[in-house]
């Protein structure tokens, strides 16, 4: 059984970040040049061996883990070798750091298969990265002492999360009683949905400092995008203790939102208590429609490109329905001799 998502490339070779950063800008006194690098394509994968404890959503979720970093994997290694990111004189560990979220992926495909009596969990990923938007990015970033810091810490962090998810692995195969079995499950559960905040707070903090250059001082056309993945990684994990760290920022730097309506003239008092009168109802028009309650408009997010690798996770298990077993109304047979297919189940 394979299950696909494709995700439609950008419209444009190398402007994932066109509407965000200007072509040439200095900042610090480094000045970034317009270059001719290669888009580069990355195929990577990653694959869990089920065990007898292991459930099917949470292998789809190690072999989602393991396919995002592989591709970070191959694409830090490329970016390694471009002369241009070479020239900004950053380590690889940096590299890690900051790309992550501007690595597209184009294609995820979800395949099962066995291997004996063992089931595998592949997940395939096709990404995409610019090296023109990884220079950018790192640029802007390192000016951000905020979201520099922030990074660093959820990648320290992601990388000891790894680790500790190879030993609930290692626990849960160990496992004796039904209850070890329960706790390391759970404990297993809350590792995956803290990598899964953090991802999205790490693509928080990047599509934040990418934004708020270039429509600063008012930032509000990246706010909203901003604030979705907040929603999502609080969602995941309520005690992710980054969402108010970047809310923090954010609030500081952009204040209050602006006034929707003009404020009321400070000359005309307020009514006294006598003065008070319930305003009279006023009768519907005939050709009036009925009133309907007031909708509030959700604002859509401007990113109309494919997902990053922060924001790539396998879909939530789709319930299957549960019809009652119907029984025949035949007569019963009158044949007693044993079916040779009793007692077995085909699956």
């Amino acid at each position: 059984m394979t299950t696909r998502t494709r995700h439609l490339p950008p419209l444009q070779r190398g402007r994932p970040l066109a509407y965000l950063l200007l072509a040439s800008f200095s900042l610090g006194g480094v000045l970034v040049e317009p270059t001719t690098a290669e888009m580069r394509t990355v195929t990577a994968d990653g694959e869990y061996r089920m065990g007898p404890r292991d459930t099917r959503e949470d292998a789809v979720r190690l072999a989602t883990e393991a396919a995002k970093r592989h591709a970070l994997e191959q694409v830090a290694t490329y970016l390694e070798s471009v002369t241009m990111v070479t020239n900004l004189d950053i380590t690889s560990d940096e590299i890690r750091t900051y790309t992550a979220g501007l690595i597209l992926v184009l294609d995820q495909q979800i395949s099962t298969r066995l291997d004996g009596d063992t089931v595998v969990i592949r997940v395939d990923l096709t990404a995409q990265v610019d090296p023109d938007d990884v220079v950018q990015a790192i640029a802007t970033l390192r000016q951000n002492e905020d979201a520099r810091h922030e990074l660093a810490a959820l990648k320290a962090e992601v990388d000891q999360l790894h680790q500790q998810l190879e030993a609930a692995n290692q626990a849960l195969t160990s496992a004796t009683t039904p209850d070890q079995v329960q706790s390391v499950s759970q404990q297993r559960q809350h590792l995956l949905n803290e990598l899964q905040a953090n991802g999205l707070v790490s693509q928080a903090w990047t599509d934040w400092v990418l934004v708020t250059p270039v429509v600063n001082p008012s930032p509000w056309t990246g706010l909203g995008q901003v604030q979705g993945l907040l929603v999502q990684a609080g969602s995941v994990n309520p005690r992710n203790p980054h969402i108010p760290i970047i809310q923090r920022v954010i609030t500081t730097r952009v204040g209050a939102p602006p006034p929707t309506s003009p404020p009321s003239s400070a000359s005309s008092p307020p009514p006294t208590l006598q003065q008070i009168r319930p305003a009279p109802p006023s009768p519907p028009a005939a050709t009036s429609p009925r009133s309907r309650p007031p909708q509030f408009a959700q604002t859509r997010s401007p990113r109309s490109l494919p997902p990053t690798l922060h924001q790539i996770h396998p879909p939530p298990p789709r319930p299957l329905p549960r019809t009652p077993f119907m029984l025949s109304h035949q007569a019963p047979s009158t044949n007693s001799q044993p079916s040779s297919g009793r007692g077995r189940h085909r699956r």
